[in-house]
């Protein structure tokens, strides 16, 4: 159960690494009603993933490191605070939020339920799987974009500064210590090549970015929005198939 639980972390983060609003400082999200085109790149793609993250979503993505590789589906309706996610990371995973409660599919080992519940308001301010599930504060890389360029057909190439991204994340939710450990891996963390997909709606559908790492070889991150506005319906396992989370849990998380 240990070996799972920092790689469930992981997973979650990976997959709404990009969700939510970029900082109160930016004109994108001051103007969420402007026109794309209108703006500059920079701005257009910031304000793309502030619309499609502004209701309901679903997600495809997929992280490698090197030879390691984990693939992820997610359905979200942020204003409800409901999230669904399956993947192999690698091993079979599965997790779901309703509120405050999530639900963590694991194999225990010991005979236990295969579902365990935890509350979230337990969870320690700096936690991975806290700041995994909390949807409104992820800014991720978005955050950081320096340089933009549109290539044709809404698509965008460009490269971002994790630091900066780091700053605009806040401190809620462990997302800047993330960005900021990243950045400390990378060869060069002020200029993280990415593309950039925004559709004619202006939401952003695609985003896919690169850190070449010192040591653990490149890390490629790929994500697909699509669902926008779709309805999201979260249910919580069978009772008889979970049980609560041992406090012992909460320490790895």
């Amino acid at each position: 159960m240990r070996r799972l639980i920092p790689v469930l972390s992981i997973a979650l983060a990976a997959l709404v690494a990009g969700c939510g609003t970029t900082s109160s400082g930016d004109s994108a999200a001051t103007t969420p009603n402007a026109t794309p085109s209108k703006l500059d790149p920079v701005a257009t793609i910031q304000q793309a993933m502030n619309r499609s993250f502004s209701g309901t979503v679903t997600m495809d993505a997929s992280v490698k490191a090197g030879s390691k590789a984990l693939t992820l589906n997610g359905k979200m309706d942020p204003a409800a605070k409901a999230l669904q996610v399956t993947g192999e990371a690698p091993e079979p995973m599965e997790a779901r939020l309703i509120g405050d409660t999530a639900y963590i599919k694991m194999d225990s080992g010991d005979g236990g339920k295969p579902w365990k519940k935890l509350d979230l308001t337990k969870l320690k301010p700096g936690s991975s799987l806290r700041q995994s599930f909390d949807l409104k504060t992820q800014t991720g890389i978005v955050g950081g974009i320096v340089s933009a360029e549109e290539t044709g057909g809404g698509r965008y190439t460009g490269t971002a500064d994790l630091n900066k991204a780091a700053t605009a994340a806040g401190t809620d939710g462990g997302m800047r210590e993330g960005l900021e450990s990243s950045a400390k891996l990378a060869k060069e963390p002020t200029a993280i090549p990415f593309e950039a997909t925004v559709d004619a709606e202006g939401r952003l559908t695609a985003l896919s970015y690169t850190i070449a790492t010192k040591s653990l070889g490149d890390l490629v991150t790929d994500m697909r929005m699509s669902g926008f506005g779709e309805t999201v319906t979260v249910t919580a396992p069978p009772a008889k198939d979970t049980e609560a989370a041992a406090e012992e849990m909460y320490k790895y998380f």
